[in-house]
């Protein structure tokens, strides 16, 4: 008898367990009604409720409001944040007031911060908060006007991944950074190159392992190529790259050629079409372990050329183990898949959303 009260005061599933199923399978409304259900339900399901928050504090949203009320006023709760997304309008609003309660998340909680602002300028009272100024990985939605806006994101301790957008047309410098862990930078240029891309590659470049650059527009010759020396001259220990833009037939700008036979460190490639040529694969170098292509159709060339390297790598020339290759026409590369198959390279076909819309 006495066993069997012992074993009922014991919770029927482990807090690991419960962990995995509140965190992959109810809705936030069922998360909230099951840590009603018993107190070795509370905290598992809160901790999942609470992992990844979307604020919006000038939409006047119920939602938004008793978010930060629950906040301010529950400071138990604030350790479960992990992904943190806001959203503001403009600097010069109610928006500090409205989110002061991030700067009483506890440092060291939160893995992900990501920031969009329509208007304006990024608020430094928020940035300087303790769990910003710890998180490991942030992504910024909005126009920079000058370069020294950027500075306090770059000196963060922590950083370790940052994604942002720039016009190219930011004034301003970049001071030396001191102590930095950042080895993860995508850059989405909305206009074109400019100077300020060459002044922050020149501050984080020689630190990066994998560097994302996705283009809007422009297409200009002289400038892809200011932006290929740029890469060229401050990233050469890179191990993934990634360039990636719109395509169009009077307007390829093949730079992935250039660029994939002077990194020598290059595991991991991913290229859109336009960006390379059937060249691309007789400057792969012997390292390369994933590739990834996005392209319409195998034309002669490119087939010819991707089928006498994968013929390298069934040879043992070569390491490729993975190749993706994104398009709007499924089921057009057999030959490939075929090839991929016979050497044991992995190989994956995805849609192109943006060039089957």
């Amino acid at each position: 008898m006495r066993h069997s009260l012992a074993s009922s005061r014991l919770p029927w599933l482990h807090r690991d367990v419960l962990d995995h199923i509140f965190e992959h399978g109810p809705l936030d409304r069922t998360l909230s009604n099951a840590a009603l259900v018993c107190r070795y339900w509370t905290a598992p399901a809160q901790a999942a409720l609470y992992h990844d928050v979307s604020f919006f504090p000038l939409d006047n949203r119920p939602r938004d409001l008793l978010l930060a009320r629950t906040m301010r006023t529950c400071p138990h709760l604030r350790r479960y944040v992990r992904r943190l997304s806001l959203i503001t309008l403009w600097t010069h609003s109610p928006t500090p007031e409205l989110c002061d309660w991030i700067s009483h998340l506890p440092a060291h909680c939160l893995r992900e911060f990501h920031w969009t602002w329509i208007r304006g300028h990024i608020l430094p009272s928020i940035i300087s908060s303790p769990a910003i100024r710890t998180t490991t990985r942030i992504r910024l939605c909005g126009r920079l006007y000058t370069a020294d806006k950027l500075q306090p994101i770059l000196d963060l301790p922590c950083l370790e991944s940052l994604s942002l957008e720039l016009t190219g047309h930011e004034v301003g410098d970049i001071q030396p950074l001191g102590v930095t862990r950042l080895r993860h930078l995508h850059v989405y240029l909305l206009v074109e190159y400019g100077p300020v891309v060459d002044r922050l590659l020149s501050a984080v470049g020689p630190l990066l392992e994998s560097l994302q650059v996705s283009r809007k527009l422009c297409f200009d010759s002289n400038k892809d190529q200011e932006l290929v020396c740029a890469i060229e001259t401050h990233c050469r220990g890179l191990t993934h790259l990634t360039i990636s833009a719109p395509f169009k037939t009077d307007c390829s700008l093949p730079v992935v050629d250039r660029l994939a036979h002077r990194f020598r460190s290059l595991k991991h490639l991913c290229c859109s079409e336009g960006t390379y040529t059937a060249n691309l694969f007789d400057a792969l170098l012997p390292n390369l372990v994933t590739l990834e292509l996005s392209l319409d159709g195998p034309t002669f060339s490119l087939e010819s050329s991707l089928l006498e390297y994968l013929n390298l790598v069934r040879l043992g020339q070569r390491r490729l183990t993975t190749l993706v290759v994104t398009t709007k026409d499924i089921g057009c590369f057999k030959s490939i898949s075929d090839a991929c198959c016979t050497a044991g390279i992995i190989f994956r076909e995805g849609v192109d959303d943006y060039r089957a819309g």
